[in-house]
């Protein structure tokens, strides 16, 4: 799976080459396969930060580092879980529907089987997080708030950022402010630099 050329001409060309992952040591060390999306985007790009909102975790960033903010971003999910089971919907990009909200949700974390794991983080301290499966390639996409609830793109990461950002759909957890009017003040920017993003 390749990162959507959607997605690529909103960022842009790399702004810099990142350090590329040691995956074969990342799976030593976590016993995690990340999806091929995630996977290429980290490889082409370092940092990236979608308006001053959405910031993309990377697994060699000084900064905003996949793995050094895993362990207190499950930790804050696991939080918001004990406050909320409330679910707030969803996407489903194969058919392009919303996918209104069901019964409570009752998510797992790594490191069990299908547990989430962290991508991301929001400046409304929204948490992104995969919902991990054996094959990687099947991993989605949930998004959690304290007050909000818990919210569900059943696709990979590349495509709910190519979606969201060309406002196919609004998840209620960022806000219906978002892309718009953050795109009105900030900018897609790739952090080259060891100064964090304004989150």
């Amino acid at each position: 799976m390749t990162i959507p050329a959607s997605l690529e001409q909103l960022i842009g060309p790399p702004a810099a080459t990142p350090t590329t992952p040691d995956w074969d040591e990342i799976y030593s060390e976590y016993g995690l396969v990340f999806p091929p999306d995630y996977q290429a985007f980290v490889e082409r790009y370092p940092l990236v930060e979608f308006y001053e909102f959405l910031a993309v975790y990377h697994p060699t960033s000084p900064i905003w580092n996949l793995f050094s903010v895993m362990g207190p971003q499950l930790e804050d999910a696991r939080e918001y879980l004990r406050r909320t089971r409330e679910p707030a919907g969803g996407f489903d990009p194969q058919t392009g529907l919303a996918i209104p909200a069901g019964p409570p949700v009752d998510y797992r974390f790594y490191p069990e089987p299908g547990g989430l794991v962290p991508w991301g983080v929001t400046v409304n301290e929204g948490k992104c997080l995969w919902l991990t499966h054996e094959d990687p390639e099947q991993w989605t996409v949930v998004i959690a708030n304290d007050y909000r609830g818990w919210w569900h793109y059943r696709g990979p990461l590349t495509h709910f950022l190519r979606d969201i950002l060309t406002a196919r759909f609004v998840c209620p957890i960022f806000g219906d402010h978002f892309p718009d009017e953050w795109a009105e003040e900030g900018e897609i920017r790739q952090v080259t630099d060891k100064i964090p993003p304004e989150m």
